[in-house]
């Protein structure tokens, strides 16, 4: 399987995005590498593998602990207020 330019373009109209001819080109060379990639991976030998995994969710999970903010990274942001980062708003 190989991508297209049609295919590069499609996604960008559904997505929303514009871009260029030649920035679409460069796209789908780059898409078409990660799925020679892919395919290459499909064709490696797992026969002796183990597929069963064992994770331990609790390995990631760490205290929320407020601790107190340096100073001069304070002094680095653009907007503070009460000793606090102010962020632009995300959700409505």
């Amino acid at each position: 399987m190989s991508v297209t330019i049609e295919d590069v373009e499609k996604v960008s109209h559904l997505a929303k995005i514009s871009i260029s001819k030649e920035k679409a080109e460069e796209m789908r060379n780059d898409l078409n590498k990660v799925l020679h990639f892919v395919e290459q991976l499909s064709s490696v030998d797992c026969s002796g593998v183990d597929n069963s995994v064992e994770y331990d969710a609790k390995l990631h999970e760490r205290a929320d602990v407020a601790v107190k903010t340096d100073p001069e990274v304070m002094n680095n942001s653009p907007e503070k207020e009460c000793n606090m980062f102010v962020v632009p708003r995300v959700l409505g």
